[in-house]
């Protein structure tokens, strides 16, 4: 993962990660967002022919997120944060790295 200006990201996800991630990056930024309709999205992109799927998601702050698919199920991801503080985009990057290299399993009640 490579960390640009603040509040900009880059990196890829494992696909199995692509829900609790965007869950996760909603609360973080306090966004409210479709989850369905970005994992349909999502799916509908290929980074092998440079097709990104994007959304922007608003409440608190203003993130948007762009994905593509690879032919192997991860995702790539980019993220453009704006009015986040500090600590909460450490958070974001912090996840990042983590949906990176372990499976997120969501355990029942």
């Amino acid at each position: 993962m490579s960390v640009e200006p603040r509040g900009t990201m880059h990196g890829w996800i494992l696909g199995t990660n692509l829900l609790p991630f965007v869950e996760r990056i909603s609360e973080i930024t306090r966004c409210r967002n479709d989850v369905s309709a970005i994992a349909a999205g999502v799916d509908r992109s290929d980074a092998d022919t440079d097709d990104w799927f994007g959304v922007v998601i608003e409440g608190d702050s203003r993130i948007e997120l762009f994905f593509a698919k690879a032919l192997n199920g991860d995702v790539l991801v980019d993220i453009e944060l704006e009015g986040l503080d500090p600590g909460n985009e450490i958070r974001c990057a912090e996840l990042l790295d983590i949906c990176c290299q372990h499976r997120l399993v969501l355990e029942e009640p």
